[in-house]
């Protein structure tokens, strides 16, 4: 048999089938490509200091989605803007890729978290958890250094679980500040016995201790006790240094603080004494100046009355003045119209007199007329006889 024609068929088949993988592969990759987007992207845009409405138009514009997360505050930034994002700023991404974003958000009440005895950085970090700001950080003497001793909102101190209102001003943390090197502060230890009072001084670093009696005491570690200290309770003072003791038997230091608590009572009972009886001096001032106060305003009250009688007579007064004073016109006004009216009388009997007369006057002319008429005739009369 010829294999040589089989194994010619084989490879050719072979190589075929390898043409047709490889333009099937090539067509997939390209149709991969298109389906994907391959090369074409979208450059994240920072959006850190925006607002949640800002930053939401921007994603929108480059094609992208987003998904919110507003569980987290932070004081430096303002209510409703981006603190943070992923993907981060410049990252290269596909077109409708989401951008995950966390607004800085304040719920309606917070709730101090227990952070006393805390230190400080663990403190705020618990303090903006629970969305509460740190107003002001005041530090005190104390041997916790940086660790939280006190928390105070408006000036007043509050206790784990306190409850914020939504506009709150910010809490102000006291802080213990340490001491320097070898400085710790000295306990009170007057009133102890001897072995409790070198513990406890002990305790504070406080190895070098002298003591003094009174008096010579029986089993002094525990029948004597600590009248009087040097330093004072409250002071910083350097471990390496002495602290003196002053010690006395238990039933002379119990006298001691009997009379103590009786001159302590008797001061204070003088002292409400005094605090009454100034209330009484003060009252009574009270009581003196509201009656010189309700005299002084019946006074006033009677001056005002007084002045207002004063005034009120004095108008009716005035309204009588010039009431006689309009009657008196108007009695004037009577009497010349009067006049006006006997002028007018006069005037019109004057001038029906004036009339009479011109009538009588015409009359006596009439009858002078008549007789130069009558002589007339009588005379032409004559004259017709002579003829």
């Amino acid at each position: 048999m010829n294999y040589s024609k089989y194994f010619v068929i084989f490879i050719i088949n072979f190589l075929v089938s390898i043409l047709i993988l490889y333009k099937i592969t090539q067509l997939s990759l390209k149709w991969v490509d298109v389906y994907t987007k391959h090369g074409a992207y979208v450059v994240v845009p920072d959006l850190i200091g925006f607002t949640l409405p800002k930053s939401i138009l921007i994603l929108k514009k480059l094609g992208l989605k987003y998904d919110i997360d507003t569980s987290r505050y932070d004081p430096n930034f303002k209510i409703n803007q981006i603190i943070s994002f992923s993907p981060e700023a410049g990252d290269h991404v596909k077109e409708g890729r989401y951008v995950y974003i966390q607004v800085n958000s304040q719920s309606s009440q917070s709730v101090l978290p227990n952070i006393i005895n805390k230190e400080k950085k663990i403190a705020i970090k618990l303090l903006h958890a629970s969305h509460i700001s740190v107003k002001e950080i005041r530090y005190i003497n104390d041997r916790r250094k940086d660790t939280v001793l006190k928390v105070l909102y408006r000036n007043k101190s509050i206790q784990f679980g306190y409850r914020f209102s939504l506009n709150q001003d910010g809490v102000i943390l006291i802080i213990g500040k340490g001491y320097k090197k070898d400085n710790f502060l000295v306990p009170n230890v007057v009133g102890m016995n001897l072995y409790s009072a070198i513990y406890t001084l002990k305790n504070q670093l406080f190895n070098v201790i002298n003591f003094y009696y009174d008096h010579t005491i029986t089993n002094p570690d525990k029948n004597a006790k600590v009248y009087r200290q040097k330093p004072d309770s409250g002071i910083i003072y350097d471990k390496n240094k002495p602290v003196e003791l002053w010690l006395t038997s238990k039933e002379l230091l119990d006298q001691f603080i009997q009379i103590k608590n009786k001159e302590g009572k008797n001061e204070e009972e003088k002292n409400e004494e005094g605090k009454n009886e100034e209330g009484k001096n003060e009252e009574g001032k009270n009581e003196e100046g509201k009656n010189k106060k309700g005299k002084n305003e019946k006074e006033k009250n009677e001056k005002e009355k007084n002045e207002k009688g004063k005034n009120e007579k004095g108008k009716n007064e005035e309204g009588k003045n010039k009431k006689g004073k309009n009657e008196k016109g108007k009695n004037e006004k009577g009497k010349n119209e009067e006049g006006k009216n006997k002028k007018g009388k006069n005037k019109k009997g004057k001038n029906e007199e004036g009339k009479n007369k011109k009538g009588k006057n015409e009359e006596g002319k009439n009858k002078k007329g008549k007789n130069e008429e009558n002589s007339n005739c009588c005379k032409t009369k004559s004259k017709r006889n002579s003829h």
